[in-house]
């Protein structure tokens, strides 16, 4: 009896000391992830996408939009099941069925043409069957980052 009893306090210990070492790693995370955005003197551009073949289609298009601007911004990608993904997803307040969000300097919202474009889900014409385009284009992505980087 006092064996079960010693395997169970040791399996105990292991179990508190792996979630104790977990917490402290997505706190370290957490602040990687902030202090990669403080520590900028570019425009920041966060994307968080599914891992799925038709968003990776999309992220590629975007890539090679953002490819353009090369060291004039910062780019951070995570996909929503890394750890770093979900501390994002928290930090952001995302929730729902998101195949794909950008943030620019910690927004996603911004006006272009005096009209609002949100920055979340696929692009206009990139949507598949089952998840619907967002109101914003490839276009759009475009000329926010030149307005931002004419600001600066």
């Amino acid at each position: 009896m006092e064996k079960g009893f010693l395997v169970v306090v040791i399996m105990l210990f292991g179990f508190f000391l792996s979630v104790s070492l977990f917490a402290n790693g997505g706190q370290e995370a957490e602040e990687n992830i902030k202090e990669e955005n403080v520590m900028s003197d570019v425009p920041v551009v966060e994307i968080i996408y599914l891992n799925h073949g038709p968003v990776r289609k999309v992220v590629t298009d975007i890539d090679n939009l953002l490819e353009e601007y090369g060291e004039e911004i910062q780019i951070i990608q995570y996909t929503f099941s890394s750890s770093e993904g979900k501390l994002f997803v928290e930090s952001r307040k995302l929730d729902g069925h998101i195949p794909l969000a950008i943030f620019i300097d910690g927004s996603m919202e911004f006006t272009v043409d005096n009209r609002s474009v949100e920055f979340i889900s696929f692009p206009q014409g990139g949507g598949t069957g089952f998840v619907a385009d967002g109101e914003w284009s490839l276009e759009d992505l475009k000329r926010v980052l030149d307005g931002i980087l004419e600001q600066s």
